[in-house]
Formats: structure tokens, sequence, C-alpha cells
């Protein structure tokens, strides 16, 4: 039990990095520059989007919380949760 709880703790370290690595690349440069370029969909069906601060800024700042700042906050509990996991007391 205490090497799935150990994987566990690793995997949370992690996947809780990346996840607060790409929040924050997200958030700083949805902050320099003032807007947020996405697209979903393949092929002809695919569709681009690019929402600015001046031009819908409840939907600018609602991307942004969700896409930067929740995975940095979430990854880095988790992150820190494996590290306290694993580390000896």
């Amino acid at each position: 039990m205490n090497m799935l709880r150990a994987g566990f703790a690793l995997g949370a370290m992690f996947i809780g990095g990346i996840a607060a690595f790409l929040g924050a690349v997200l958030l700083l440069s949805a902050l320099k520059s003032g807007s947020i370029n996405f697209s979903y969909g393949t092929g002809p069906t695919a569709v681009t989007e690019t929402v600015t601060l001046a031009g819908d800024a409840y939907r600018y700042w609602k991307l942004v919380t969700g896409l930067g700042v929740l995975p940095v906050v979430l990854g880095i509990a988790a992150a820190r949760w494996g590290w306290r996991t694993i580390s000896p007391k």
C-alpha cells in the first residue's frame, strides 16, 4: 500500500508541476499581451478565437482565471501534497 501511495504522490508532483507551469505561462502571456488566442475543432470545422481585454473584459478575466490562475493554484497544491507525502518526517 505504501508503494501505491508513493506512486500517487509522484504522479501528483509531476502533473501538478506541469499544470502550474502551463498555467503560469498562459497567465503571464495573457496579462502581457491583453489577449488570449485559442482554437478548437479539426479540419475545415476548426474555430479560432481571440478574446481581448478591451473587447470582452468579463470573458477575458474568466478565461484568465480558469486557464491561468486555477491551474497554478491547484498544480502547486497537488505538487506540495505529493512532496509532503514522500518526504521523510
